[in-house]
């Protein structure tokens, strides 16, 4: 351990010093106090006259100068014409010895009596206010003499005061002082011949002060014994080495941490002792620069973490600290290190959980884009098939049932979108798209769709206004639907052999719109108090009564956050077995019809164009191809990314209609390089066609050089609107979400007598698939491509279990580098059933 010696040595020099410098310090001190004491009483008696006659003259100053500007402000007032420069000058001389009085520090003990303090504030008061006149304009100071002049005499007195006041003060200060200077000289004399004797008992005492020495340097050698407990018993290992390194001390918690005992670690190299292999030759390197320059590069710069090294080799984390001092044989280091292995371990937990909710994060994006894409583009086949049926020659109860299929359908799209919602809300990327339409017809749409389910339920629907109606408003009209369809669904889903009714009524004004209520009151089933509240949270489902909702617990939770979006409020009253009236506030301006327009036909477009359709998968392919040919549009099509360019190579289009997963390659990359390397279509119109509709996906398509965006599955108006937008460039649309959806439907009706057409294809892709996984293929974005291609069209067969297994292995693939070879098995698995299934059909 560290001796104690060089701390008693040094005792003993200091009581030796000690012993000579006290008969030294007395005779200065006697010499000192002498000069002192004459020094003393000469400055007193110089500062006491001059201070004196200085506050004498300023106090009188302060009244002569008084006098001066009252009798110039006298002088002034009787002038015709008079010369404000003196007025200004003699206030300003007046003012400013008032500023003496107020500020020096010769008066603040006069300032601390209540007189003169009294009579310098009314002074003070005084200038201050008539300052203000003093440094304006002329015209403005002569017609404030009068009130001046008043002012000025009503002052005397106090002027008077604070002379005598203060004059009076300072006179018994002088005398007080004379008086304390007398004591004072009187205690020196005292005081000093105290001081001698104290001298000549000091010089007695130093002869005792080195007995008490040694009693100290016993008290310090017990100190030194505490502070080695204290350092023994530290949770921290201190270890110190002398300059070259060796380990000359190594305390309790240190033998704790790194194994070894003290005899053990004493004499050592602290790199052999401690310092891992990898870190040896740095460490070596910092001592031999503490050797040679003496410098200290991690000495008094706080704790850092390094690794160390146990007894057994084991390698840890530490803080290490360093701090040098000297020791009995020269400079000494000073380690202070911890153990924090159990704090980096918890660091590394934190950051897993971190990067698993980051992870979480990525896998909602992917299914939102899964959800986006995947469950669209199936879909696509039946929405442009009902919109093909509607341009052919049908009967009027033929168009009721196409035109409730589709309302029927856009409702079945909000359902698929909840989760696209949820999403949405949460970003805050569900913007108010106002626009004007006819209320009254809105509701009869509403009606009408919801009409097949509620006559199968043996359920009877209307809707009426209460009190006055309101015709043409202006809000956002898909939302509005989306809320009732959510609320009139709900209550048909929940009523048998009863009544859906819809009232809507206006019940006041928020602001300088009508504030509108809309009721849809059924006689269903009714809801328990309990379930009140929860049924307006996301994912919350309730069995009314014990029947099967086959709800997902998302349109009560969408309708209510479109309501608060909107600025109004939802709401339910319920009665279990008496019913329900669910109810929704909003604020809805009203509206102005448009203007009348001729009525022309929309089954061809203004003009025919020639445009490239490139999609990969056929179906889709031959749903758009059908309704763009009805428009009257001659239609070209490529099935990847590279006969997309060939053909823009070849053939001048008006548009380039470019799916975006494709295989060989994409439409993002085609898009770049017919932009970059296709001189005649560089300015052709290329719109993004695609089921990915979230707004990081079509911003990406705007930023490949794509001038819009045509969601699937296709609906015809969406194209229109695209198309209509060729020849005028300034007018194309931005890229933007569609909100379309529609059933996976019936395939057989789907393609009509293209169905076994479309049927061997697909038996064809399947076996093809199916050989080539046989192969055993190493290449995940090949998987990926294939998978991807034929996932839509098991879709349209209603092969889901085929469909799910296909995207599970898209999924990984694109995390992956490989796909493992259960899920290629399930593949095969699911295809085996899958085609037995349709060749048996």
């Amino acid at each position: 351990m560290l001796e104690n010696s060089p701390t008693l040595t040094s005792e003993k020099q200091k009581s030796s010093l000690r012993s000579w410098l006290l008969p030294i310090a007395a005779a200065i001190s006697l010499v000192v106090i002498l000069l002192l004491a004459r020094s003393v009483i000469n400055d007193l008696r110089e500062l006491r006259s001059a201070r004196s006659d200085t506050v004498q003259w300023t106090l009188s100053q302060v009244e002569i100068e008084y006098l001066d500007f009252s009798a110039t402000l006298q002088q002034t007032i009787w002038e015709e014409a008079p010369d404000l420069s003196d007025l200004r000058k003699d206030f300003d001389v007046f003012f400013s010895r008032h500023d003496i009085i107020s500020h020096s520090q010769v008066f603040e003990a006069a300032r601390r009596q209540k007189p003169f303090y009294e009579a310098k504030e009314d002074i003070g008061e005084f200038l201050t206010k008539t300052a203000i006149a003093i440094d304006s304009d002329d015209q403005t100071l002569i017609a404030a003499l009068p009130q001046i002049q008043t002012e000025t005499l009503a002052l005397r007195p106090n002027v008077r005061t604070l002379y005598v006041s203060g004059l009076a003060h300072f006179t018994d200060a002088s005398d007080q002082l004379r008086e304390n200077l007398s004591k004072t000289l009187r205690e020196l004399s005292a005081v000093t011949a105290l001081l001698v004797v104290s001298l000549v008992a000091l010089l007695l005492y130093s002869r005792s002060a080195d007995a008490k020495s040694r009693t100290r340097g016993h008290a310090l050698a017990r100190a030194n014994a505490h502070m080695e407990t204290i350092l023994s018993t530290s949770l921290d290992g201190v270890i110190v080495s002398d300059r070259s390194g060796n380990v000359v001390d190594f305390n309790t918690a240190a033998e704790t941490i790194f194994g070894y005992t003290y005899e053990e670690a004493v004499g050592r190299s602290i790199g052999d002792l401690i310092v891992p292999p990898e870190l040896r030759a740095a460490h070596q390197a910092g001592m031999k620069r503490l050797q040679d320059t003496g410098q200290k590069k991690l000495v008094g710069n706080g704790r850092i973490r390094i690794d160390a090294m146990r007894k057994d080799g084991s390698i840890f984390p530490v803080e290490l600290a360093l701090q040098s001092g000297r020791g009995p044989d020269g400079d000494i280091l000073i380690a202070f290190l911890r153990d924090i292995s159990a704090q980096v371990e918890a660091e590394v937990e934190l950051t897993e959980a971190r990067d698993q909710a980051l992870a979480g994060e990525k896998a909602k994006a992917e299914f939102l884009t899964v959800m986006s894409h995947e469950i669209r583009t199936p879909l696509s086949g039946l929405l442009g098939n009902l919109t093909l049926l509607g341009s052919t020659a049908l009967t009027q109860e033929q168009e009721q049932f196409q035109n409730n299929m589709q309302i029927s359908g856009r409702q079945l799209l909000k359902h698929v979108n909840s989760i696209l919602d949820i999403a949405r809300f949460e970003s805050g990327r569900l913007p108010i798209q106002e626009e004007t339409f006819h209320i009254g017809e809105f509701l009869q749409d509403v009606v009408d769709g919801q009409s097949a389910g509620a006559e199968q339920r043996n359920t009877a629907m209307s809707w009426a206004w209460i009190g006055d109606a309101l015709d043409w408003v202006k809000t956002d009209k898909g939302h509005l639907e989306q809320i009732l369809l959510n609320l009139v669904g709900n209550a048909v889903k929940f009523t048998e052999n009863g009544r859906v009714d819809i009232e809507i009524e206006q019940v006041g004004l928020r602001g300088a719109s009508p504030l509108v209520e809309v009721r849809v009151i059924d006689s269903g089933l009714g809801i328990a108090e309990d379930d009140i509240e929860r049924i307006f949270e996301e994912f919350e489902t309730t069995n009314r009564a014990g029947g099967d909702t086959g709800s997902t617990g998302l349109g009560l939770p969408i309708a209510k956050r479109l309501a608060t979006l909107m600025g109004g409020e939802i709401g339910v009253e319920s009665t279990p077995g008496d019913g329900s009236v669910f109810w929704v506030r909003l604020p809805i301006p009203e509206g102005h019809a448009p203007t009348p327009e001729r009525d022309v036909p929309e089954a061809k477009a203004e003009y025919a164009l020639h445009l490239l359709l490139v999609e990969d998968n056929e179906m889709n392919a031959f749903v758009v191809d059908k309704m763009l040919r009805a428009e009257g549009h001659t239609v070209i099509i490529a099935t990847n990314g590279l006969e997309a360019i060939d053909w823009a190579g070849k053939s001048d289009f008006d548009a380039i209609l470019m799916d975006i997963n494709m295989p060989k390659l994409d439409g993002l990359e085609a898009t770049k390089r017919i932009r970059a390397n296709v001189k005649r279509a560089r300015k052709t119109p290329i719109f993004a066609f695609s089921a990915n509709v979230l707004s990081e996906d079509t911003k990406r398509f705007r930023e490949s050089g794509m001038d819009g965006f045509i969601g699937k599955p296709v609906q015809i108006e969406e194209l229109r609107a695209a198309l209509g937008t060729i020849g005028h460039p300034q007018d194309s649309p931005s890229i933007r979400n569609a909100t379309v959806a529609i059933d996976t439907g019936d395939a057989q009706t789907m393609f009509g007598d293209q169905y076994d057409h479309f049927l061997e294809r697909f038996i064809s892709e399947g076996d093809a698939l199916s050989m080539w996984l046989e192969s055993a293929p190493n290449s995940a974005d090949e998987i990926v491509q294939r998978c991807h291609k034929i996932a839509s069209s098991a879709a349209l067969f209603g092969a889901e279990g085929y469909r799910s297994a296909l995207q599970a292995a898209e999924k990984i693939g694109k995390a992956e580098t490989t796909v493992p070879e259960p899920v290629l098995a399930e593949i095969q698995s699911s295809w085996s059933e899958t085609r037995t299934s349709l060749t048996k059909g």
